[in-house]
């Protein structure tokens, strides 16, 4: 089942109080088919849930008879459960009902703060997707005409929800990308299992996100500690081989044999590990010292040859 099926299901399960918001909800559903009334079908789905839920929803409210019917061709695919109003006569009284005339929205359904989040819960039912969080944030209602879209996203923003607009093969969207505003949304919707799991997500892909640039770092840092550390034994090798250790002040020598015999270590770790143990930077200082003695060898070596 995908995400977006969940709240799908998680949604055909609220239980709503007010006959208000009831209506409210089958008018956000009527109000965006594509197709009613002017064809009989009012939309299709690919959950039996929501399209049973729907059917169930508008008889109970205008007594009109709807039918359910599957394609058996199609099992599993989108569109496979098709809803329908077959009855002209009842069409055409739904139509008058809803106001599916009017060129915008009827406020008549929309008066009540409750009803409004009962309005855009009934248009994700049955227009409405929402992408697995764990690849990315994205919402969307599809929305039969550009001015509908543009009055349901004034209207979202009423309630704190930024709409934004687009087109996809002709035919307008209003989406959300932003995490907040899709966790603003299922709240307002009645989604709060869907919006916790959304949440729980987030965290888990932020402690991810933490652990990744901590790692990152600790790898940079190593990586930085190795180069450094080949640098400085091939100090000390060529200062070993040209004049030997002894060259080396006596504090220097102790520094360049650790060094040699543990070119893994950090500069602390062998700070620790000196017969008189120093800072640091101490460690840091000495080797700056080994290296420009290898440097004055290696320039000696140049002018003799």
């Amino acid at each position: 089942m995908t995400f977006s099926q969940e709240v799908k299901r998680e949604l055909c399960r609220l239980e709503t109080r007010r006959e208000c918001c009831a209506w409210a909800q089958l008018y956000g559903m009527v109000r965006f088919s594509r197709s009613f009334p002017a064809e009989k079908q009012v939309f299709a789905t690919e959950s039996q849930r929501v399209a049973e839920y729907f059917a169930q929803l508008a008889a109970g409210l205008t007594g009109a008879f709807l039918t359910v019917k599957a394609d058996p061709r199609r099992a599993g695919e989108q569109g496979r459960y098709a809803v329908l109003v077959e009855d002209a006569g009842q069409r055409a009284l739904l139509s008058e009902r809803f106001g599916l005339g009017m060129p915008g929205l009827d406020p008549h359904f929309l008066e009540k703060d409750c009803c409004i989040a009962a309005f855009f819960r009934g248009i994700f039912l049955l227009y409405g997707s929402i992408v697995n969080p764990e690849r990315e944030y994205h919402l969307e209602l599809a929305a039969p005409g550009e001015f509908l879209a543009e009055e349901a996203a004034l209207l979202g923003k009423g309630r704190g929800i930024q709409w934004k607009l687009s087109k996809r093969k002709g035919s307008p969207i209003l989406y959300l990308k932003e995490s907040e505003q899709i966790e603003d949304f299922l709240t307002l919707i009645g989604a709060t299992k869907a919006t916790l799991k959304l949440m729980d997500v987030k965290i888990l892909k932020g402690m991810r996100n933490k652990v990744n640039r901590a790692t990152n770092c600790e790898t940079a840092n190593l990586d930085k500690t190795v180069g450094a550390s080949r640098g400085q034994v091939a100090d000390i090798a060529y200062i070993a081989e040209r004049c030997g250790l002894s060259y080396l002040d006596e504090e220097l020598r102790e520094v360049a044999r650790l060094r040699l015999e543990n070119p893994e270590c950090s500069l602390r770790e062998l700070a620790g590990m000196l017969s008189q143990p120093i800072s640091r930077s101490g460690v840091n200082h000495r080797l700056k010292r080994i290296q420009q003695a290898a440097a004055a060898l290696r320039a000696q070596e140049e002018e003799t040859t």
